[in-house]
C-alpha cells in the first residue's frame, strides 16, 4: 500500500458535482442588464417538441424523485447524473433510483484516485471500473480533481495524463464505458480574481473556484494551457475509449480547438454543460457551422444541480436558485438552439453579463444533439411512457 493522495482544504472544494459558481450583482448592474434584454430578447416559448436527453446533471439520492419531477416538466424525459458514486458510496442506491424511476434518472459512476501511487492500484483502477459495468452505469465520470486537487505523495498534482492512470482508462473503453471528463475550468478562472476580470461576479462569491497564484506554499497551480494539453494528450492515449468532453469539451471559449481535436481524435465527443453562456459568445453564424459539422458529436447537457442545498443551474452563488428559475434557465437553452433571436439573455447570466445570439439548427441536427448522439453513444432507451 502507498501512501497514497493528500488534498487540502482548497482542492477537496473540487471533488463537488458542478464546477461553477453563481455571485451577487449589484442592483444597479442588474437594472441595467434586464432592460438590454428585454428590448432584444424573446419571451420564453416551449421548445420543439422532440426528446430530450441531459447527459450531465448532478442529483443527490434524497432529491431524485424531485428531480425527475423538475426534469419532465421542463421536457427532459431522460437525466443521467453525474455523481452516480463508487460502490460502497451510492452507486448501488443510484441502480436501485434508476429502477424505481423507470430509467428516467440514470447516472455515471465515480473513481477515487486518491491511492493512484500505491503498489496495488491497478487492481483497485480496475475493480472500480468493473463495478461501475456491474451495477449498470452508463459511463465513468471524472471531475476536475484530476489535474487539481488529487496529489501524489510527493506532494504534486496528480496530472490528467499521469500513465499510471492509463490503466483505469482503458479498462473502461474495454468495457463500452464511455468517459465524462471534466479538466480544467473557465480560462477567466486562471487569471487574476481582480474586477478587471470577466468572471469577477463568481470568483467574488466563490474565491476558492480561482485557479490563479499557488495551490500550496512554492507549488503554483498549472495553467489553463497545460491542464488542456494534459487532456488532449489523455484523449488521445485511448483511441478505443469514447471521451465525452465535458463543459463543450473544456474549451467553450476555443470552439476552433474543439474543432481541431475533433479532427485528431474520433474518439471524442462533447456535451454542452454550462457553457452556452460562453460558447454563444461566438458569431451565431459561426456556431451554427460548428454544431452542423459536428452534430453526430455533440450532447445537450445542463449541469442542473438538485440537491440538500437547493438547485445549481448552471452554476450558483452563496446562495442556490429555487425551483421557480427552471423553466426560464431551460427555454434559454432552446431558444438558443432552436431560433435565431439576437441579444438574449444567457441561461446563467452570472457566468457573463453579455448577451447571446441564437443558432436557429435544423430539426434534423436539433434531435440528434437533444437525445439521438446519446441514445447511441451512452446506450439510452427512451422510457416507455415517453410522450415524443
Amino acid at each position: 500500500m502507498g501512501t497514497g493522495m493528500r488534498t487540502g482544504q482548497n482542492e477537496r472544494r473540487l471533488a463537488s458535482p458542478n464546477g461553477q459558481g453563481l455571485g451577487l450583482l449589484t442592483a444597479a448592474a442588474t437594472v441595467l442588464f434586464s432592460i438590454a434584454c428585454s428590448r432584444t430578447s424573446a419571451p420564453a416559448a416551449p421548445a420543439l417538441p422532440y426528446p430530450k436527453i441531459d447527459v450531465h446533471t448532478h442529483v443527490s439520492a434524497s432529491h431524485a424523485a424531485q428531480a425527475v419531477n423538475l426534469f419532465r416538466e421542463n421536457g427532459i424525459d431522460v437525466a443521467v447524473n453525474a455523481s452516480g458514486g463508487l460502490l460502497g458510496q451510492g452507486l448501488a442506491t443510484s441502480r436501485d433510483l434508476a429502477a424505481s424511476t423507470g430509467g428516467r434518472l440514470l447516472y455515471y459512476c465515480n473513481v477515487d484516485f486518491a491511492e493512484a501511487d500505491a503498489a496495488d492500484w491497478p487492481q483497485r483502477a480496475i475493480q472500480m471500473v468493473d463495478d461501475c459495468k456491474r451495477l449498470g452505469a452508463r459511463g465513468v465520470k471524472i471531475f476536475k480533481a484530476l489535474g487539481l486537487g488529487y496529489r501524489t505523495s510527493d506532494g504534486n498534482l496528480l496530472a490528467v495524463d499521469d500513465p499510471r492512470l492509463d490503466i483505469l482508462f482503458e479498462r473502461a473503453g474495454a468495457l463500452g464505458l464511455p468517459v465524462l471528463i471534466h479538466s480544467g475550468d473557465p480560462v477567466a478562472f486562471f487569471t487574476p480574481p481582480t474586477r478587471e476580470n470577466e468572471r469577477f461576479e463568481e470568483l467574488q462569491a466563490h474565491p476558492g473556484w480561482s485557479f490563479f497564484g499557488e495551490s500550496a506554499p512554492g507549488r503554483p497551480w498549472p495553467s489553463w494551457d497545460e491542464l488542456f494539453a494534459q487532456y488532449e494528450r489523455r484523449v488521445a492515449r485511448h483511441p478505443h475509449t469514447t471521451f465525452i468532453g465535458a463543459h463543450f469539451g473544456n474549451a467553450a471559449e476555443y470552439p476552433q480547438r474543439v474543432a481541431q481535436m475533433f479532427a485528431r481524435y474520433p474518439n471524442l465527443v462533447i456535451d454542452t454543460a454550462a457553457r452556452v453562456p460562453e460558447f454563444g459568445r461566438h458569431p451565431a453564424s459561426e456556431m451554427r457551422a460548428f454544431f452542423i459539422r459536428w452534430q453526430d458529436r455533440i450532447l445537450f447537457g445542463s449541469d442542473t444541480g438538485i440537491d440538500e442545498e437547493g438547485l445549481s443551474l448552471g452554476s450558483h452563488g452563496r446562495e442556490r436558485d429555487r425551483a421557480e428559475r427552471l423553466p426560464a434557465f431551460f427555454a434559454a437553452h432552446w431558444r438558443y438552439f432552436e431560433t435565431d433571436t439576437r441579444r438574449m439573455a444567457t441561461p446563467t447570466p452570472i457566468q457573463g453579463r453579455w448577451t447571446i445570439d441564437g443558432i436557429h439548427l435544423p430539426a434534423a441536427v436539433l434531435r440528434k444533439i437533444y437525445a439521438q448522439n446519446a441514445m447511441r453513444i451512452l446506450h439510452i432507451q427512451l422510457p416507455a411512457t415517453n410522450p415524443h
